[in-house]
């Protein structure tokens, strides 16, 4: 074989096996990361009120407003207060309650 034909193979093999090296790499998951949800704890109400998200999103609580709410749902247990933020990983469908203000949810939809 011819020493410029050599050549041409052994790059063409280095290509593909880079670029297949990277396919595999972009299945698996390699620099993904999980999404996040912001959903704010406001005066009496969560904004948004209902949300549709994937197993593994992050739920990030936000408390805005004045009055004091707490926070109890799956994976959630948080005591009463007035600011701060809270994350939790959504799990599995479900709602989240203010148990201090009547009828305060957010319910979760995890697909």
């Amino acid at each position: 074989m011819s020493r410029k034909i050599l050549m041409t193979a052994v790059t063409a093999s280095l290509l593909l096996a880079a670029a297949t090296g990277s396919a595999v790499a972009g299945a698996a998951g390699g620099s993904h990361t999980a999404a996040t949800k912001t959903i704010t704890v406001r005066d009496s109400f969560f904004s948004p009120k209902r949300i549709t998200v994937s197993r593994g999103t992050k739920l990030r609580f936000v408390w805005r407003g004045r009055l004091p709410h707490n926070l109890i749902g799956p994976g959630a247990k948080v005591g009463a207060r007035r600011s701060g933020s809270v994350s939790v990983r959504a799990s599995r469908s479900g709602s989240y309650l203010c148990t201090i203000h009547r009828g305060m949810a957010l319910r979760v939809t995890v697909r």
